[in-house]
């Protein structure tokens, strides 16, 4: 994901090899788009913080940041399986620890390939997820998919050239946070002809700051630029309706100069209260309304469910959710689906604490915690 402007001039035209005197274009990058698709046509997009070596006098390199790639072990068509991977472990296992960061994961659906980077981290990329003692995992790609693109693209300056566009065209690229996922439209999602993107997928654990900058203003037809008093208090602070990651985002998927051909947007939300209560879909996905060019069946907004019965006690919002008629003038399909009770893990969390918190307290001698009054005479 290098800069190539500086790499034209200084190309070598190869022309000793017979892969480019011999094989036409159309060939290599017949070549060059089944080369991808061996190393994993699904790669995560991530922006990581490299320190710099030491300097002559011993300080410490400053932080840089880098893109970086790294395949999914991820099936899309998969079923989310962590909230009943949570219900059958044990409280206070190690099991239902693990599920419970599982849960937790920005990453999402995505929490294997986030746990696969932290692995590789700590111990270099010769163990996998899925070799670890806690089971459900996804199995992870051969050891030399994890720089096989990187193999092609160093080859020589021509091929990196060439294949650069096939590479882009072919991939689909996976974000998961809006911030990052803004940055990398904004520095790759500009240029169609050098970086043709094609396919993308976003799949966010929103916070519920953004959400709650969408929720529908106390009086009605107001338009409020800023998030509610919960968050702003009396200094409003500079993020707005207007002026936000995700709105940021949805901006720049707009503006992109060639459109994508399959988009897939699957969200969730780490708020404790659900998501019907809290989140205004017809203000929040407003922005989307403008993005032309796909299919509709390739534009896909994969959302939580909601409840069937919306009397006043359920507190849903009326009029603000992505369905029947709401639906005949956007340019994207709604599918909805299971999400994790954040409020019952939080519940089950406290539960788990005190029953530990508890159980640390008793005395060594066996017997009941209490006393017990003597039996009658």
């Amino acid at each position: 994901m290098d800069d190539t402007s500086s790499s034209h001039c200084s190309a070598d035209p190869q022309f000793p090899s017979p892969f480019f005197t011999v094989l036409p274009a159309e060939i290599r990058n017949l070549i060059y788009a089944e080369f991808w698709k061996l190393y994993s046509a699904r790669q995560h997009v991530v922006k990581r913080q490299i320190r710099e070596e030491a300097d002559a006098e011993g300080d410490p390199g400053s932080f840089t940041e880098q893109w970086l790639h790294v395949p999914c072990l991820v099936d899309p068509s998969a079923e989310d399986i962590r909230w009943s991977k949570y219900m059958d472990s044990s409280p206070s296992s190690e099991d239902r620890r693990i599920w419970v960061n599982r849960l937790r994961s920005e990453w999402c659906l995505h929490w294997a390939c986030e746990e696969q980077i932290q692995l590789q981290d700590r111990t270099g990329p010769a163990e996998s997820v899925s070799d670890r003692e806690v089971s459900g995992a996804p199995k992870s790609p051969p050891a030399h998919g994890r720089t096989g693109i990187l193999d092609l693209l160093l080859t020589c300056k021509r091929i990196y050239l060439e294949c650069l566009p096939s590479l882009y065209s072919s991939t689909t690229f996976i974000l998961t946070d809006t911030r990052t996922a803004g940055e990398f439209l904004a520095c790759y999602g500009t240029d169609a002809e050098r970086f043709p993107l094609r396919s993308l997928e976003l799949c966010i654990r929103l916070p519920n700051l953004l959400t709650e900058i969408y929720y529908p203003p106390a009086v009605p037809g107001l338009d409020d630029e800023g998030p509610p008093a919960i968050f702003a208090g009396r200094a409003r602070p500079t993020v707005s309706v207007r002026n936000n990651p995700w709105q940021r985002l949805c901006d720049a998927l707009v503006a992109l100069p060639a459109p994508l051909h399959d988009l897939r947007i699957w969200l969730d939300s780490s708020d404790l209260r659900p998501w019907h209560k809290r989140v205004s879909e017809t203000r929040f996905f407003a922005r989307l309304s403008d993005v032309r060019g796909l299919d509709k069946t390739r534009f896909v907004l994969s959302l939580p469910e909601l409840p069937e019965r919306r009397g006043p006690d359920s507190h849903a919002l009326q009029e603000h959710y992505l369905e029947d008629d709401k639906l005949d003038d956007v340019p994207f399909t709604v599918e909805r689906g299971p999400r994790p009770n954040n409020w019952r893990v939080h519940l089950r969390n406290i539960v788990s604490f005190s029953a530990a918190a508890a159980l640390s307290l008793q005395p060594n001698a066996i017997g009941p915690v209490y006393p017990v009054p003597p039996p009658e005479a």
